[in-house]
């Protein structure tokens, strides 16, 4: 691999113009060696490629791509952009967050050292109480990361990964889920060499309008999220951490039950109360299918809330 190799960076983006060109000149200020940015653009109604075209003048490395071959939707624009990709590394960048000082160089010189997979947390930017804090969690210091960790969900929230894209191949995100990234990368990351950076290299902004505030709306594909788990990785999940994979199952019985699928949700979170008996929040969501959906939504509210609040005593 030569130094510095071509790094690709894709940006979807849909209706973002008031945080793309933040997004934009946080990249281009890496002063990478051989950058190549691709904004794959979601058919966006406001004045996105305008944005995107003036910045293409001054920097040609930066391409411009309409989704016109995938359906609507975040991970048919990621493909999109995955397929013009011509990097040797690349990474999938978030439109209205920005990247750190100097990041690149140091993610790419981890990748020099045999690593397939490179990864940093993120800091979380928000009106709220986590304002500031890691986004990432399950990782406390730098170093080597055990993929059965990633399987069993010791390693949640948001983390900023640029990878080899030969580990990738042909593979793409499905889009028949709505979000859903994990399903992808479960599978990709298996026997991989991977290394995280334990410091902020992503300034992750919290939307109201981003795909995880979204689900809800959207109850009827974010359930097929938790479905495709269990079909591809049910058996592996349930031999190493059968209790992790109890949380998957409650996880898709909510959004069956959001989406008014009660066969399904009452299936899913006794299949969850036997993989894990000792479980209470299983038995919480038991009670919470009985509860109108109109309701659903500030009882969400008062647990983030309350869990805030513990985190405070403690």
């Amino acid at each position: 691999m030569d130094k510095y190799p071509k790094l690709s960076l894709i940006v979807p983006t849909y209706n973002r113009a008031n945080y793309l060109k933040e997004c934009l000149d946080s990249i281009i200020n890496q002063n990478y060696p051989s950058l190549e940015i691709i904004v794959t653009d979601d058919t966006s109604t406001d004045n996105t490629k305008d944005i995107v075209k003036s910045y293409i003048k001054k920097y040609p490395f930066i391409k411009y791509i309409k989704n016109e071959k995938y359906p609507k939707g975040p991970n048919g624009n990621k493909n999109n952009g995955l397929d013009f990709a011509t990097g040797e590394i690349i990474g999938i960048f978030d439109d209205d967050d920005t990247l750190n000082e100097g990041v690149l160089i140091e993610m790419v010189e981890k990748i020099f050292e045999g690593y397939d997979v490179v990864m940093g947390n993120c800091k979380i930017i928000s009106n709220r109480n986590d304002n500031g804090k890691f986004a990432g969690k399950g990782l406390k210091k730098s170093g080597e990361v055990d993929w059965n960790n990633y399987l069993c969900g010791k390693i949640s929230g948001e983390f900023w990964s640029i990878f080899k894209k030969d580990i990738l191949g042909n593979k793409r995100f499905d889009t028949d889920l709505y979000g859903g990234e994990g399903t992808l990368w479960r599978g990709i990351l298996k026997n991989k060499k991977i290394y995280y950076i334990h410091k902020a290299v992503r300034n992750y902004r919290i939307n109201e309008n981003g795909v995880t505030h979204n689900m809800i709306n959207k109850a009827d594909k974010a359930i097929k999220n938790y479905e495709r788990d269990i079909e591809y990785y049910g058996n592996e999940i349930q031999k190493f951490c059968p209790c992790y994979l109890a949380k998957i199952y409650k996880g898709a019985a909510y959004f069956a039950k959001l989406s008014n699928q009660y066969k399904k949700a009452f299936r899913y979170i006794f299949k969850s109360i036997k993989l894990c008996p000792k479980s209470k929040s299983s038995y919480i969501m038991l009670g919470v299918i009985f509860l109108p959906n109109v309701i659903i939504p500030y009882l969400s509210k008062i647990r983030v809330y309350l869990k805030y609040k513990l985190k405070q005593n403690d």
